[in-house]
């Protein structure tokens, strides 16, 4: 169903004239239904009443369990007449109750998957949609959220349909959060996403620092795989705020470490380590390499001395580490075994304020005198080629 999914727009039912009429003896004749729900169904028909007649149907316990058991096509017929309701409010409501309805059914899974993403399909708003494609994360099984899944490509690329569809940030809340409860391997990533919903302090809920609390154990259990996204968490008013609890003062101080310190910081750091599920030895390996990241991207040129000074290990243990930290993706090095230096190619910069900046000066400038030095041989060159 993806490719049907990315659409924001509703998709055309194409129904006979008498559909609906056709769908309500079906439904009540499935359910035993007494004559006053045909009698008040038919009035709806006769008035072009949409939201009676839907409210009727929706209200029928009998009705919407013949109503699910039946083809997707059968609901469609029910579920496009949501655009013939006059109200707007209405229509939102009446939507949400026969998503509820799918929810609370007792047909299987792939069944209301099918039917949510149905109803999905059919609407157009883009709050809506995205509150449908929550439930159906909500009711996914792992193995639909595999990679190759219909169901896990659409959430790889949610985010870019989000902002296309220009989804509020408080809107998406519900959707990140199904997608973090729902599936481990993509956790930390929308939780991230769910914290930066959250874009003035007057916003941040209970539920905006408890995301917060976890996309900061997150960052600091895994430093490595999210670096890029993880890198400016400081930034982010809910991340800023468990700063200003005494709860999670701590939490807070720890994350700032591992975001910008180095390992010197961290072991003076005396927090409680396992009760954020932590384990010592895991943040000091990823310490060791961050450290180390941070150390080349002040240096194009470091001395094994300086390494091992800098992680406290011992210089037969240096290139150990470096082959860990450019097997982290974050460095890009090559070893003098030789002359013992690592020689630096790349390095991810964690940390970026005044002294970076004047750091990058000094490189430019640096840059600039060696290039007109060059310009200024290549010049002489070229006047002694002319004279000569």
């Amino acid at each position: 169903f993806v490719s049907r999914m990315s659409h924001s727009s509703s998709t055309l039912v194409n129904v006979a004239e008498d559909a609906e009429q056709r769908l309500v003896q079906l439904l009540g004749a499935s359910s035993n239904a007494k004559p006053a729900f045909f009698q008040t169904c038919e009035q709806c028909l006769v008035n072009g009443d949409a939201a009676g007649l839907l409210q009727t149907i929706i209200g029928h316990s009998g009705a919407m369990e013949a109503l699910m058991n039946t083809e997707e096509a059968v609901f469609a017929v029910l579920a496009a007449l949501l655009d013939r309701v006059s109200s707007n409010d209405q229509e939102s409501q009446l939507a949400a109750s026969l998503a509820a309805a799918v929810e609370s059914s007792k047909v299987d899974i792939n069944k209301k998957i099918r039917l949510l993403s149905c109803l999905y399909n059919l609407r157009a708003t883009p709050f809506e949609k995205c509150a449908l494609l929550a439930k159906m994360v909500a009711l996914a099984t792992p193995e639909m959220l595999k990679e190759g899944q219909p169901l896990a490509e659409m959430i790889d690329g949610i985010k870019t349909l989000l902002d296309a569809w220009k989804v509020q940030p408080a809107d998406r809340r519900h959707l990140y959060n199904s997608i973090a409860q729902a599936d481990e391997s993509k956790r930390q990533k929308f939780t991230i996403l769910l914290v930066e919903t959250y874009q003035d302090a007057a916003q941040i809920d209970k539920a905006g620092l408890e995301a917060a609390k976890q996309a900061s154990i997150g960052a600091i259990r895994d430093p490595v795989s999210l670096f890029q996204q993880q890198r400016g968490m400081l930034s982010l008013p809910a991340i800023k705020a468990l700063g200003t609890k005494p709860d999670t003062k701590e939490l807070y101080a720890l994350l700032v470490i591992f975001l910008e310190g180095k390992l010197e910081d961290y072991r003076a750091f005396k927090g409680d380590l396992s009760k954020y599920g932590l384990d010592s030895e895991v943040c000091t390996r990823y310490m060791r390499i961050l450290s180390l990241c941070s150390l080349a991207a002040e240096h194009e040129e470091v001395p094994y001395d300086e390494v091992a000074k800098t992680l406290d290990v011992q210089p037969e243990h240096v290139e150990s580490w470096v082959i860990a930290a450019v097997s982290s993706g974050l460095l890009s090095a090559k070893m003098d075994q030789v002359n013992k230096k690592i020689m630096v190619e790349r390095s991810v910069v964690r940390k970026f304020d005044m002294e970076q900046w004047k750091a990058l000066q000094s490189q430019l400038h640096a840059w600039k005198h060696n290039l007109t030095a060059i310009l200024e041989a290549f010049q002489q060159q070229q006047e002694i080629g002319s004279s000569a």
